[in-house]
């Protein structure tokens, strides 16, 4: 009885420790598996984001004067016609990717929150009409509008061109682009803004001087933004090219 417990101890630790050292034989005697690949942490690259941006507010223009389906005095009357769903709706879209665009610095990321912000503050802050007084909802349009494409004029002459200054081939051409595209906007906002005040309502209005300045300034974003998602061969080089597809 009294070497019972602690023969049954010296045997219970031998079985242990053989089923240990027996299962960790059979793993090093296994083959080992390759490491599991590592999911990428980007859902969407920012070149994507610029690319979609581009495409959306390039081709809104023409979308809205065609679902309108009458002569805009600018392109955010459209909102007063059957093109309403659609002018909200993209503009919603571009706001929605532009919060999700945080840019190269804390800079860039507070300049593309508030241009979200503002091509929210278009959309739901409709322009004063012929039909409808003028008020501080007219007011907060004008602004939002100013602020957008002021923020994004400052995205083409800035930070796109940050690393393309001095450069040849098609980073030099992206270069181009971007200062072309950034210097159009900015004319097109102060020539709004000039023929306005010099001009009579009815003459800008007839003229529709609001409408291709809104719709030559959204193209040139468009375009610009498009070009620097560097989708395609003719403005990146081979080592560039964004694969969205």
């Amino acid at each position: 009885m009294t070497i019972r417990y602690p023969t049954l101890f010296v045997l219970d630790f031998g079985v242990n420790l053989y089923i240990f050292l027996d299962s960790d034989m059979t793993e090093l005697m296994q083959p080992r598996k390759p490491a599991p690949k590592k999911i990428p942490q980007e859902i969407f690259d920012y070149r994507t984001l610029r690319f979609v941006i581009g495409i959306i507010a390039f081709f809104l223009p023409f979308i809205v004067s065609v679902i309108a389906s009458t002569s805009l005095s600018s392109i955010s009357a459209s909102y007063y016609t059957a093109a309403r769903d659609a002018f909200v709706g993209m503009l919603f879209v571009v706001g929605g990717f532009l919060l999700a665009y945080n840019g190269h610095s804390y800079k860039q990321l507070i300049a593309s929150k508030v241009a979200a912000f503002a091509a929210v503050g278009i959309a739901i802050f409709p322009t004063a009409c012929a039909d409808c007084n003028s008020g501080i909802m007219s007011v907060l349009h004008y602004i939002s509008a100013a602020a957008l494409f002021i923020i994004l004029a400052y995205f083409c002459l800035g930070p796109f061109r940050k690393n393309l200054r001095d450069q040849s081939g098609k980073k030099g051409l992206r270069n181009k682009i971007y200062l072309f595209c950034g210097i159009v906007m900015l004319l097109c906002i102060v020539g709004i803004a000039g023929a306005s005040l010099i001009l009579s309502s009815e003459v800008v209005e007839q003229l529709r001087i609001v409408y291709w300045g809104e719709a030559i300034a959204l193209d040139a974003f468009g375009f610009a933004w498009f070009v620097s998602g560097k989708a395609l061969g003719v403005f990146a080089e081979p080592d560039e090219i964004n694969k969205i597809f």
